[in-house]
């Protein structure tokens, strides 16, 4: 479990990582809770803002995502990336990614999430999968994915059907697993696994989006249809899964049965406003998405329909020049005839 320091003097709890034994940590929360209602607070909520998570692990990731990809775009450029130019905007997105993940890991809301509240945890997934991966995703130069994936068949593969099959079965695999109550429970109370989990649900997050953003080939990308259709069945397995434990009849996970209530909230409730997070803002969010990849296809076809008619009304217009300056090549030619044997009889 993760430790709990108490800071009397400053009136707050920090929280840190690594795992303390959990009596500890129970007899060490209980008390800071009891010296903070002594000052006059009425929770352990008071005390959520301080509980950040300096785990190594996760500082660890936090330094390799970052210093990886500046070293690829410094020091390294002339090796890894020889003459290429990476926009601003894919570098910005990159490091929002990267900025999202460490607000999604270090702060309050992890340690919410892991002890307290299924609803914070939910959030936590939800930022990890929907928003840090597409962001890491968008900013990866191409030439960089390509030499990440460097075996050519692995890139063409995105393109094909089976390889979009086992993207949405390895997703909901994935996220569905780490919500079976015996794997999430040991998540909550083990360190280790705890990271192990957020490390799949990032992986889990490349994997959903990579049919749809093909960063190491782009020539392999679904067209804008089937782009749409895959928005709406890739995770409809989970969708199913919020809803039912939106019904659930009891509390699914010992972890949060168990736990002080840091927010007005009982554990059923906070369990049911999960279930509906992950139920309803993805949808919300893939019906956001298939819209703007809708109008931008519409929008293509509108260009290229524009185009066809422009080189069409460019061809009449060359033969109707073609035809008029053989017309009047065609009158010219006797006019130069008559002169010539009038010349010729003088």
């Amino acid at each position: 479990m993760t430790s709990t320091v108490i800071f009397d003097d400053a009136l707050f709890v920090a929280h840190f990582s690594p795992d303390l034994l959990r009596s500890c940590h129970s007899a060490m929360l209980e008390d800071g809770a009891e010296r903070v209602r002594r000052k006059g607070g009425d929770s352990v909520g008071a005390t959520v803002l301080t509980w950040w998570n300096a785990d190594p692990v996760t500082l660890g990731l936090l330094v390799v995502l970052l210093g990886g990809y500046l070293l690829a775009l410094g020091p390294l450029r002339e090796r890894l990336l020889p003459g290429v130019v990476v926009p601003r905007g894919r570098i910005i997105a990159y490091l929002s990614g990267v900025a999202l993940l460490a607000l999604a890991l270090l702060s309050p809301l992890d340690t919410l999430g892991r002890e307290y509240l299924l609803t914070a945890r939910v959030t936590q997934i939800l930022i990890i999968v929907t928003f840090v991966a597409p962001l890491l995703m968008i900013g990866l130069p191409d030439e960089l994915a390509q030499r990440l994936l460097p075996v050519r068949s692995w890139r063409e593969a995105a393109g094909t059907p089976l390889f979009v099959v086992i993207m949405v079965l390895a997703f909901n695999t994935i996220v569905l697993f780490w919500q079976i109550p015996r794997y999430f429970d040991l998540a909550a109370q083990d360190t280790l696994w705890h990271n192990v989990a957020n490390i799949s649900y990032l992986l889990a997050g490349v994997l959903t989006w990579w049919p749809l953003l093909t960063p190491a080939d782009r020539r392999a990308r679904m067209s804008s249809p089937l782009q749409m259709a895959y928005l709406a069945l890739e995770s409809l397995p989970i969708d199913v899964f919020g809803i039912a434990i939106i019904f659930a009849p009891g509390v699914l996970y010992s972890v949060y049965a168990h736990a002080p209530r840091v927010t007005a909230l009982s554990a059923i409730v906070d369990q049911q406003v999960a279930g509906a997070l992950l139920a309803l803002p993805g949808n919300l969010l893939d019906i956001l998405f298939m819209s703007i990849i809708f109008f931008v296809w519409i929008d293509r076809i509108e260009q290229a329909q524009r185009q066809r008619e422009r080189a069409e009304i460019e061809r009449e217009l060359a033969a109707e020049t073609a035809s008029d300056t053989k017309d009047k090549a065609t009158d010219g030619t006797p006019a130069s005839a008559d002169a010539t044997s009038i010349d010729a009889a003088d």
